[in-house]
């Protein structure tokens, strides 16, 4: 910004600058969307952080345990005499330089190295699930947070209805037209509403606490809230379909895929692994005849010898084929607990949008049309304070359970997604 203004025009300079800083803070000002917030929480997740890491270890100790072992170097003297410790006097006597290198048996660092590999696939399918996980746990302190604003803009109107109220109430019994009981009955609606809206704001102050750890100070600021038009649920069957789409089941099923491998690596153990050890020996001394005696060489094949397999290799491939049957358990009731938690979540939200639908169409009227009527006869005399007041607290009362109807709804719903793959 400095840059542009020291290349403006004169003094128009400056005022190009503010007008751009109160955009900026404009833009910064913006309130905060579910997205938004489910964006923010993904990005700030220490946990998924660690996860990430953590696959990207495994990938690199991958690459390292597809390499074949280091070779070991040796150096030292050979036969040498003990009584004169010299290098010359016996012809066996040398100094020695070898080298030593082992190959694993058959196929074992190509398996090692796939192993290590489908276990940061495991890895990465966890952090997936957590990502997911996170969006439908934002996603619910969402609905609660705009479920309890509603409830404080609802108790906001009562307040004020109930201080029109109690001031009328006030002014009349001043001039002797009421009665001590009808005012002090005003005044207990009054606290009664205060004591409401107290309780009210220490949930949403509990739920902005939660959020804030997922999202930081933002949490307290202005939020968007979702729209209470929630589309129609897709039929159960064609959810169902979507089930593989779960994070979850992609975790258990690299599992599986490692145990798969497990397997074919501990058949690999029965095979015997290879080391080739070449050494050069220098002697020094004369023969007989005046000759130096030759230099050595040395070259060996090892390998093991597989024999007694019954309680180390017999028992490593035995656990390597539990591990997979596991991998499999745990997939299958991974699938049914998903299923019939689908179901159930279907099935609330499907009753919870019949009860909206009659909220909405039916109760609500009545209650209005109750309280409208039961405030004109007060004004006309042919009702008590006590009808008003009750009827009005109705209209609220059916106002605030659809409001928790549809955070209900919408918090279903938003399991329903996470459950079949988008927990938006």
């Amino acid at each position: 910004m400095l840059a542009f203004i020291d290349r403006g025009a004169g003094p128009t300079a400056p005022i190009v600058a503010v007008l751009v800083a109160g955009w900026s803070l404009a833009a910064l000002a913006e309130p905060l969307t579910l997205a938004d917030a489910q964006r923010l929480a993904i990005e700030r997740d220490a946990g998924r952080e660690a996860l990430a890491s953590e696959a990207e270890a495994l990938r690199d100790m991958a690459i390292a345990s597809g390499q074949l072992p280091d070779p070991q170097g040796r150096v030292g003297a050979v036969n040498l005499p003990t009584d004169s410790f010299a290098l010359d006097q016996e012809p066996m006597t040398m100094l020695e330089v070898g080298v030593m290198q082992r190959f694993p048996a058959g196929d074992s660092r190509a398996l090692s190295r796939h192993l290590l590999e489908q276990r940061a696939a495991v890895t990465e399918a966890d952090t997936l699930d957590r990502t997911s996980a996170t969006r439908l746990t934002v996603a619910r302190l969402w609905h609660e947070l705009d479920y309890q604003e509603n409830v404080l803009g609802l108790l906001d109107r009562e307040r004020d209805w109930v201080d029109t109220l109690l001031t009328g109430i006030g002014a009349a019994y001043a001039a002797g037209e009421g009665g001590q009981g009808m005012l002090l009955d005003a005044r207990l609606a009054a606290l009664d509403v205060e004591e409401r809206r107290i309780g009210t704001e220490r949930d949403r102050e509990a739920a902005q606490a939660e959020l804030a750890r997922w999202i930081g100070s933002v949490a307290y600021g202005e939020r968007v809230a979702v729209d209470v038009d929630s589309p129609r649920l897709p039929p159960l069957a064609a959810l169902r379909e979507r089930l593989d789409q779960h994070p979850r089941l992609l975790v258990l099923e690299r599992e599986r895929d490692t145990a798969a491998t497990e397997v074919e690596l501990s058949g690999e153990r029965y095979k015997p692994e290879f080391g080739f050890d070449l050494s050069y020996g220098f002697r020094q001394g004369r023969s007989e005849d005046g000759s130096g005696w030759p230099d050595m060489l040395t070259a060996m094949i090892t390998f093991d010898v597989p024999l007694f397999t019954r309680d180390r290799q017999d028992r490593e491939s035995s656990a390597a084929r539990a591990r997979a049957r596991a991998a499999d358990a745990r997939r299958t009731d991974a699938l049914r607990a998903l299923q019939a938690q689908l179901e159930a979540a279907h099935a609330r939200a499907t009753r919870l949008q019949t009860l909206i639908d009659l909220y909405e169409q039916r109760i609500r009227g009545l209650a209005e049309v109750s309280a409208k009527s039961a405030l004109s006869g007060y004004r006309e005399s042919e009702g008590r304070l006590a009808d008003v007041v009750e009827a009005e607290r109705r209209v609220i009362d059916v106002q605030e359970r659809l409001a928790r109807l549809r955070r209900d709804h919408a918090q279903a719903l938003a399991e329903i997604a996470y459950l079949t793959g988008d927990a938006s």
